[in-house]
């Protein structure tokens, strides 16, 4: 049965997946719940043995082994990395879709159609996999608006897995790992349990030396702590990180920059199981991953990813860009009602319920 899911608790969810793989199938139920499909799943498949998965969240597991086995995995077209897609949209009109799997998997649970969303790092020569959505009869028969709301959740679902891919490199073993680590273009900076660098990525120390919203503090002894411009921001930072050691839990917030700049996004998750082989004695436990786009996209980019008029999309970029009410209205010559009224249509365009989510979907787009 169905429930009511929103964005930020669908987000949430999958969130916690990317922390302990194991929680993928609820984070797939919650979604198809936001989304109104009958269930989700997770694939990737691969030209090399061993390379293939499938996992289901609300559908028949043997879904999975019959999708693998009748070779539909390695057959399905998917679209290089754009929007979502229904999956009759990807395949010739003659050509037959899914064989087995089709008459007997599909069908018995009357399912009418896939809403499918490619992740482009499992696509190219190597395979191809990502998010897909089964939709009954009805929802494929209106499947805009299930396609709306898959596409504002794209680029949080594809930072997810990229995520997923930096930490399962973390559980391997020591230096591999921190090879993939220097090489991911966001910063990367790992603490110990008591909240001390124990490593950064380059793009880490590139901030770290830039110090601008976010610093490296010295300390007497050993390694030193991260700290903020502004104190109330250096608490916040201080418990997300405290919650990610005691009770394994991540969390977001922006920190802010000066001279203007937008405020940094930052992700502060905890690193379960072997981390304390990535670096020697290290023990390292906790990620913070710093940054996204350097600047919110355009406001031509933003009226057109969700619908809003230009006026509105100039106040979602301020936002987005850690701005609160009364600095946008100052600096586009608005009344703070006026900036409010603006902000209210962005909430309901983009479907988010605070701005620190939406201030999240936006720092996400390409």
């Amino acid at each position: 049965m169905m429930r009511r899911v929103g964005f930020d608790q669908a987000l949430l969810r999958v969130h916690a997946a990317v922390r302990n793989p194991t929680l993928w199938p609820e984070a797939l139920t919650d979604l198809a719940d936001h989304l109104g499909a009958i269930g989700g799943m997770l694939t990737r498949h691969g030209h090399e043995p061993g390379t293939a998965f499938v996992v289901t969240g609300r559908l028949d597991p043997a879904l999975a082994s019959l999708y693998l086995r009748d070779g539909c995995a390695r057959r399905t077209p998917w679209a290089p990395q754009a929007g979502p897609m229904l999956d009759h949209a990807l395949w010739p009109t003659a050509a037959p879709r899914h064989g087995a799997v089709q008459d007997e998997g599909l069908a018995p649970q009357r399912i009418g159609d896939l809403a499918m969303l490619n992740y482009a790092p499992w696509g190219g020569g190597k395979g191809g996999g990502g998010f897909a959505f089964r939709l009954d009869r009805r929802a494929a028969d209106a499947s805009a608006g299930l396609l709306r709301r898959l596409a504002r959740l794209a680029p949080h679902l594809r930072q997810a897995l990229d995520l997923a891919g930096t930490l399962q490199a973390a559980r391997i073993t020591g230096s591999a790992s921190a090879a993939v680590l220097d090489t991911a273009p966001r910063a990367v900076l790992l603490l110990d349990t008591a909240g001390r660098l124990r490593h950064a990525n380059p793009a880490g120390e590139a901030l770290l030396r830039e110090a601008d919203g976010l610093r490296l503090v010295p300390a007497p002894a050993g390694p030193g702590r991260l700290g903020t411009a502004l104190a109330s921001e250096g608490c916040q930072l201080r418990r997300l990180i405290a919650t990610a050691v005691a009770a394994g839990l991540g969390g977001r917030m922006r920190i802010s920059r000066a001279r203007g700049n937008p405020a940094w996004p930052v992700l502060v998750t905890p690193l379960p199981g072997a981390e304390e082989h990535l670096f020697g004695d290290a023990h390292a436990s906790v990620a913070v991953l710093v940054g996204g786009a350097a600047t919110p996209p355009a406001p031509d980019v933003l009226q057109a990813a969700f619908g809003l008029t230009i006026a509105e999309a100039r106040v979602l970029r301020r936002i987005a860009g850690g701005a609160g009410v009364p600095d946008t209205a100052a600096a586009l010559s608005l009344s703070p009602e006026t900036v409010r009224s603006q902000l209210a249509r962005c909430f309901d365009a983009t479907g988010c319920r605070s701005q620190a989510a939406l201030a999240a979907l936006v720092a996400g787009l390409p």
